[in-house]
């Protein structure tokens, strides 16, 4: 069932566009979401303005690819999307996603509560 959920959302492939970086809030804490695909850099801006209700999810990544610190983890740029419903077992903040990274290496990360404070060049 976790795979027929977030399947579409995990869809291998970039689009080629340059990285684009996000600052995400979960409540009080945040985290850097960089992608290369045009779409979803487009509807990570919209959310930034307001005009939609999305919010990140996709496949982690070890390390913090270089943007994303003070996290161990990263959402993969390539694979990253930003949907408007998943299911629950990906959800948390970005500590919690630290304090129990392999759960998340498993299911993605989709913070439900998030959101883009910033666009960052």
């Amino acid at each position: 069932m976790l795979a027929i959920l977030l399947g579409g959302a995990l869809a291998c492939g970039s689009d080629g566009g340059p990285p684009s970086e996000f600052l995400v809030a979960v409540g009080e804490e945040t985290f850097v979401m960089r992608t290369t695909r045009p779409e979803v850099a487009r509807l990570a801006h919209e959310r930034f303005l307001g005009r939609n209700g999305r919010f990140p999810i996709g496949p982690l990544l070890p390390g913090d690819g270089g943007f994303n610190a003070p996290w161990s983890w990263r959402l993969d740029p390539d694979r990253v999307e930003m949907t408007e419903a998943a299911i629950e077992v990906c959800d948390g903040t970005p500590s919690y996603v630290e304090a129990h990274r392999a759960d998340f290496e498993v299911v993605g990360y989709c913070p439900w509560g998030a959101t883009v404070v910033a666009v960052r060049p």
